[in-house]
């Protein structure tokens, strides 16, 4: 329904399909719009939108009044996606380079392996300790990276999983 609602959204047909500027506004917008916004009001602000490249676009009808302001989501779009072209800059998947798996240029750090720990509490200044080479920008680029391209798949199990136990003692129920 929302594909239908933007008016010419893709740059291009063939896969991958790439949205437009206007387009990405328009589906954050329509993320951010309360749920009970109807349909037709949305498809007027998307081609209003487009048409005029309005910052500010107005609906009335005779019982409500729809006033949609774009621009604090256009800053919001705009700044994130500098702060991923920063981060892409500073990664690199090349085949000949840990089997081809995301890694930071110049380096043989993996960019899962510094948001894994990340993600596990390790204090940023204690990544740059163990790995002299790491800098502030390559810990947010592994963040905007980890975002962007999630690992596939389940997740490992953990190495206990399959392990005998160390001891059992078997217990009795009291009974009565």
């Amino acid at each position: 329904m929302l594909a239908e609602s933007i008016p010419d959204s893709t740059l291009r047909s063939d896969l991958p399909t790439y949205l437009t500027a206007e387009a990405v506004i328009c589906v954050r917008l329509d993320y951010e719009l309360p749920k009970d916004v109807p349909v037709k009001v949305r498809r007027f602000v998307f081609r209003k939108l487009k048409d005029n490249t309005a910052n500010r676009v107005e609906f009335g009808t005779t019982l409500f009044s729809y006033v949609v302001d774009a621009r604090p989501t256009a800053r919001t779009i705009t700044e994130r996606v500098q702060r991923y072209r920063r981060a892409m800059k500073l990664i690199v998947e090349d085949p000949e380079i840990q089997g081809g798996a995301a890694t930071f240029k110049g380096t043989r750090l993996l960019v899962h392996q510094v948001a894994g720990l990340l993600q596990h509490g390790v204090p940023e200044a204690e990544l740059r300790e163990d790995y002299p080479n790491l800098t502030e920008e390559m810990i947010e680029a592994a963040r905007i990276y980890v975002q962007a391209y999630p690992r596939r798949g389940r997740p490992r199990k953990p190495a206990w999983r399959n392990a005998k136990p160390l001891s059992r003692q078997r217990v009795q129920r009291r009974t009565g």
